[in-house]
């Protein structure tokens, strides 16, 4: 497996003179659809689509229920998925309602082996031009 990423150029607004600098980034692809992946893995069990389909829509049903009933629904080798709520901080235990939930969202925890997996990839460098970017946000570091 190979992570192929590019070199871009960046110049750093938030910097006196402005300064212009160089990142890694990972080049992306459109997502995959629904429709491929489980034609592939499909072809990978050796099962007709029609069965594949209807095992990964009960998965999925089955991560989303047990996942907003509080459980933490661990996938083996892949990573485990549970809800994540952030909320405002109350003074009192009146003031701490549903009312100060601020946002609720389906979190993952990749699994060690696929963090593993990841982390030890080749790298490969894409051969193409530098490419000038804004910088996405304040994670520009220093170096």
């Amino acid at each position: 497996m190979a992570l192929q990423y590019r070199k871009a150029k960046m110049r750093l607004t938030y910097r006196e003179g402005k300064p212009e600098v160089y990142k890694i980034r990972q080049l992306t692809y459109p997502p995959i659809k629904e429709k491929d992946l489980i034609k592939y893995a499909a072809n990978s069990a050796h099962i007709p689509e029609s069965t594949m389909t209807a095992c990964v829509e009960a998965i999925v049903q089955g991560i989303v229920y047990f996942a907003i009933n509080g459980m933490q629904v661990s996938v083996p080798d892949v990573g485990g998925f549970y809800v994540k709520v952030n909320s405002k901080t109350a003074h009192t235990l009146e003031e701490c309602t549903t009312d100060t939930i601020t946002r609720m969202c389906l979190a993952f925890r990749p699994a060690s082996e696929l963090r593993k997996t990841i982390t030890q990839t080749e790298e490969t460098i894409v051969d193409a031009p530098y490419s000038y970017q804004e910088p996405e946000g304040d994670d520009d570091d220093d170096d």
